[in-house]
């Protein structure tokens, strides 16, 4: 990763991720609002290393009372819905695909009951709100300044979206959750951001790390073993990753 401190930059290669990057400024013209990174992109863009490809591009909208969704928005533009929450957006290097995480304010009046859905709505809306600008190059398009969710955030999102998840994707969200948590670009900024976090937050996130790195911690490796990139990971760099987000997270 380069750039300056204020404003980092990341190189995105191949064809696949200039057309994400491309997707970008077409979006925000087409809602007329900023887009926040979210999911695979966002965690590729923070890592010191990127270790995966992806193919989408996951966004989340901040929604306020009165306000048209980014989803229909994009549909009023030209794309072309493409499952439960996402378009297809042409660009010039091909069609993308925009998954919108929308969180309204009528979701907090009140929260869910149930933890994980709970966890749903504030970690969305804790991303959208602190998420920092980065410079996106590649290959084809032109730089792009865009805000990405920072990486306490991308982490207790990842937690809470591994529920109900099939098996590839969930190994995803888990090792996900332990690159952001071990980087040594990304590990401080994890610890320091669940620090901060709200209480309502953390102790729901704290459930989940009990859940996924504690008591059902055999489990998780062998999801994370089912995709290619998570054959070396051991019980060992879970343990670490339990060990270290629990302390964040105040137990």
């Amino acid at each position: 990763m380069s750039g300056s401190q204020e404003v980092p930059a990341v190189h995105l290669l191949g064809p696949g991720m200039a057309a994400l990057v491309q997707a970008i400024p077409i979006a925000a013209q087409a809602t007329g609002r900023p887009v926040v990174m979210v999911g695979g992109l966002a965690v590729l863009c923070r890592l010191s290393r990127p270790y995966r490809a992806t193919t989408d591009l996951d966004t989340v909208s901040r929604l306020e009372e009165g306000q048209t969704g980014q989803l229909e928005l994009l549909v009023a533009a030209g794309a072309t819905l493409s499952g439960p929450s996402g378009v297809q957006l042409p660009t010039a290097l091909g069609p993308v695909q925009i998954d919108v995480l929308q969180v309204a304010d009528a979701d907090f009046d009140p929260l869910p009951d149930d933890p994980t859905d709970r966890l749903h709505v504030l970690s969305h809306a804790w991303a959208a709100d602190t998420a920092t600008r980065m410079t996106l190059m590649a290959d084809a398009p032109p730089p792009v300044d865009v805000l990405v969710a920072q990486p306490a955030a991308l982490v207790a999102m990842k937690l809470q979206s591994a529920m109900n998840r099939g098996a590839a994707k969930e190994g995803t969200d888990f090792l996900d959750i332990v690159r952001l948590s071990t980087d040594p670009v990304t590990n401080r900024a994890v610890v320091d951001g669940l620090q901060s976090a709200g209480q309502q937050l953390k102790d729901d996130a704290l459930l989940h790390v009990g859940r996924w790195f504690e008591k059902g911690r055999d489990r998780t490796l062998k999801r994370i073993r089912t995709i290619p990139e998570g054959g070396a990971t051991t019980m060992d760099d879970l343990e670490l990753v339990a060990e270290l987000l629990t302390a964040a997270l105040g137990r």
